[in-house]
């Protein structure tokens, strides 16, 4: 169990510890799975047996999109928190939307949300292709790379899955492409016609997008900048998260509001009022030293870039600690692994989560990864140890003040996060206790049609 599972049953849900057939009633209506459950489930085979219909988690997204004006985020990286400032805007523009996430907003203290409002706002995960068979309203893409191998041959497919995505919407429909990243570019110029025509562009100041962040000012708790639309200044805005990547995502956000007509002095207000989401550059807790302990989510290369660089804003030592996400994610992806760390000081690495996915497939394994991030790094300490236990304590018995401890990576590298602090994940620290998020007061508002 955890708090998601807690609120749950506090809301009525009936939660089952662990998977077994009894737990799948006779009279029940549907059963539900994502691309994780395996077909030897057996939750999975009493509902086939009993002839409860099985559906895709996609297909219950699909429903919402489809019954609502849906607003899909995607892309490699960033949907979260993208999809999570709009859904603060969407709120505080009091549309009542119904939310979608995959990770949990403290504001809202949950990562879904059912509204009586007319829009929905969705993380669409383009993991495991099942985006090819949604459709929303708006679409955001931030930016395309090679990932998710266990379902892609490569980077052509992904980007076949992304264009199927698009030319879903419908005749009315609007997507939202960063036009400066090379792959979006390439994702364009297969569109049809049609689809075309219907793409806003974003981007920085040399980008000659739709719109334009400007004068961007980049500090250690979030950035400033001016936003451009077709050469028209539409408001300065300020983020309350830092880093490049971050601009991005609120550009993106921006965007989507203005062509939706939204009051954007309240959408600035939004943007600067948002706090965040869980394991996206986390503060955890606090060594002695001033050693801060951060959480955060990325297990891509470009993400760990990203991570450090945000990181860097800070003035302070970096202790890289990373965890592998899947096998085959890992061997692709080896070479640009190893270049990944080179704005950590110390870099340590634990073994390989395999996720669903079986070593035994691989040739890879983390010594592959540590013995070339050596090579990248040779004046660095870079080190491996299979136990979070080992890596606590080495932590703990060699403290660099001021340092920033970064726990990086999908799998459970966030219980290593809370045990280098002494705080047990089931319980919540003064950072993550659930705040109920309330509007913004405003005392004006623009309808949208």
């Amino acid at each position: 169990t955890n708090t998601l599972t807690a609120e749950l049953s506090h809301q009525g849900a009936q939660i089952y510890p662990g998977h077994a057939q009894q737990n799948i009633a006779s009279d029940l209506d549907y059963v539900v799975v994502s691309t994780a459950i395996s077909p030897e489930n057996p939750e999975l085979q009493a509902a086939q047996s009993l002839g409860i219909p099985v559906i895709h988690r996609s297909e219950v997204l699909r429903y919402l999109l489809a019954t609502t004006r849906g607003v899909s985020v995607t892309g490699t990286h960033g949907k979260t928190t993208t999809s999570a400032l709009l859904s603060m805007i969407f709120i505080d523009q009091d549309l009542d939307p119904t939310i979608v996430i995959g990770g949990e907003i403290p504001q809202l203290g949950t990562n879904a949300r059912s509204g009586n409002g007319a829009f929905t706002v969705a993380e669409v995960d383009e993991s495991d292709q099942s985006l090819r068979k949604l459709s929303s309203e708006i679409a955001i893409i931030n930016n395309l790379e090679v990932d998710h191998l266990d379902h892609y041959q490569g980077l052509d497919e992904i980007i076949e899955a992304m264009l199927e995505f698009v030319h879903n919407q419908p005749s009315h429909g609007l997507t939202l492409l960063n036009q400066d990243d090379p792959n979006l570019h390439v994702l364009y110029e297969r569109m049809r016609p049609e689809a075309q025509q219907k793409c806003v562009s974003f981007g920085l100041a040399d980008s000659q997008a739709d719109y334009q962040a400007i004068n961007p000012q980049l500090q250690m708790t979030g950035s400033h900048f001016e936003v451009l639309y077709k050469g028209q200044s539409i408001g300065q805005f300020e983020i309350g998260i830092p880093g490049t990547h971050n601009i991005y995502n609120a550009l993106s956000t921006i965007a989507c509001a203005h062509q939706l007509e939204f009051d954007m002095a309240l959408v600035a207000r939004s943007l600067k009022a948002y706090r965040g989401v869980k394991r996206r550059f986390q503060l955890i807790g606090e060594l002695p030293g001033d050693v801060k302990v951060i959480d955060d989510y990325g297990h891509h290369p470009s993400e760990i870039r990203a991570t450090l660089s945000t990181a860097r804003l800070q003035n302070r030592p970096i202790t890289a600690i990373f965890q592998p996400h899947r096998y085959s994610r890992t061997e692709a992806l080896l070479e640009d692994f190893a270049q990944a760390f080179e704005q950590a000081d110390r870099i340590i690495f634990t073994d390989i989560y395999a996720a669903s996915e079986k070593p035994e497939n691989f040739t890879v394994n983390i010594q592959s990864l540590v013995h070339l991030t050596r090579l990248a790094n040779p004046q660095k300490t870079v080190l491996y140890f299979s136990e979070f236990k080992g890596i606590c304590e080495y932590i703990h018995s060699n403290l660099i003040p001021r340092d920033l401890v970064l726990t990086i990576g999908a799998g459970n590298i966030t219980d290593l996060s809370r045990q280098l602090v002494g705080k047990p994940r089931g319980l919540k620290s003064d950072q993550e206790s659930k705040v109920l998020y309330a509007p913004l007061n405003h005392s004006s508002q623009r309808q949208v049609v």
